[in-house]
């Protein structure tokens, strides 16, 4: 097992850093596992190449007991994305999702209503908060076959309650996902029939790494159609059958230095455990939200813990925001604005030192506004 502050000590971000929730910096180890293998690309001595087939089934395995399913349940994707069009497009039925989704999630399944024509998305519309059990059960109907939502949700960072949503939609599918909570939230992937997320963001593996996992009820219930060579079977001798399982649901095959940037990036969670980052991260947003309270800023995203998980959202007055942006850059804290909203997200390798810098430009902002 691994600590906190030893897990902490593998990164070496820039103090400043509050924008894990777009990109986070990429864990010492990950880079250490990229040079091997790419060194070992390099050379390409005889039977070394073996490795990098293994990369797979390492991904596979710790990935499954992350989110609690067998490793026949996993499949390797480039990326959060990949994975929720293999899914759209499997799906068949009405399907609910939120307008005010990140676009991966709506996209893939208006793309696939407009070409295969099986699935129906049918819209909760923008603006009507956040999407809790009550909501989520007043839009259900006997047509609908899937829920499709975020566990956590890239604007607002809301956190939504899995359990008490799988209780309200009963038998139908449950399609997460996961990007903005996998790696810094314990959430009961169990309950979910579609895990979908990349690596790039709390997880710290770096751009082209991410997984799919899909539960036995969803196997028996999609219909994969994206299926590549490595999704099939049979071939050259008669014409490829789609392969069983969560395997069917891949076309090419995934970078193996990729999958071991992501192995790693997963082993060193599971090491740690996430019950201890996600107690890390708590602490830090909290002082980052009293930060924010200290200089009477509006936060628009959840204060209780079990609502929340990295992202803290400030909406300063529409006034305010060019003076505010400029006081962040002039101390050096890396942000997201959006919409004119402030998203900042912390994370456990957060130092005490950026929350000085954060305090420093609230302090520089007041002076001027």
């Amino acid at each position: 097992m691994t600590t906190i502050d030893e897990f902490i000590a593998e990164f070496a971000e820039e103090p400043g850093y509050l924008d894990h929730a777009a990109f986070g910096p990429v864990l010492t180890p990950v880079l250490e596992e990229q040079r091997v293998l790419g060194t070992i690309q390099e050379r390409t001595r005889f039977g070394a190449l073996e490795t990098l087939d293994e990369q797979d089934a390492r991904v596979r395995s710790v990935a499954s007991r992350l989110v609690r399913r067998r490793d026949d349940q996993i499949v390797s994707q480039t990326a959060t994305t990949p994975g929720l069009l293999h899914t759209a497009f499997a799906l068949s039925g009405d399907v609910l999702v939120a307008a005010d989704e990140f676009p991966s999630l709506p996209l893939a399944l208006a793309s696939a209503a407009a070409t295969a024509g099986r699935v129906r998305p049918v819209v909760i519309e923008a603006g009507v908060g956040p999407l809790t059990p009550d909501l989520i059960a007043a839009r259900l109907t006997d047509e609908t076959t899937a829920v499709a939502l975020s566990l956590v949700d890239w604007q607002s960072g809301y956190r939504v309650d899995l359990a008490a949503i799988r209780d309200v939609i009963g038998d139908r599918l449950l399609i997460v996902d996961a990007i903005q909570g996998f790696g810094v939230v314990d959430a009961p992937y169990e309950v979910a029939d579609v895990v979908a997320t990349g690596g790039q963001k709390w997880l710290h593996a770096g751009w082209g790494t991410g997984f799919l996992a899909l539960s036995d009820r969803a196997l028996e219930r999609m219909a994969p159609v994206l299926s590549g060579p490595n999704g099939t079977e049979g071939w050259p001798e008669t014409i490829p059958s789609v392969r069983a399982g969560a395997a069917a649901y891949q076309m090419s095959r995934v970078d193996p230095v990729s999958q071991a940037r992501l192995a790693v990036a997963l082993e060193r969670v599971s090491s740690v455990g996430i019950a201890a980052i996600e107690e890390r991260v708590a602490e830090r947003v909290e002082q980052v939200l009293a930060i924010a309270d200290e200089f009477g800023m509006p936060v628009v995203s959840p204060r209780d813990r079990t609502e929340r998980a990295g992202i803290v959202v400030l909406h300063p007055q529409p006034s305010q925001l060019t003076a505010l942006s400029a006081a962040l850059h002039n101390q050096g804290i890396t942000a997201t604005t959006r919409n004119g909203m402030l998203r900042l997200s912390p994370f456990a390798s957060t130092a005490d030192a950026t929350l000085d810098m954060l305090r420093d430009a609230f302090v520089a902002f007041s002076t001027v506004s």
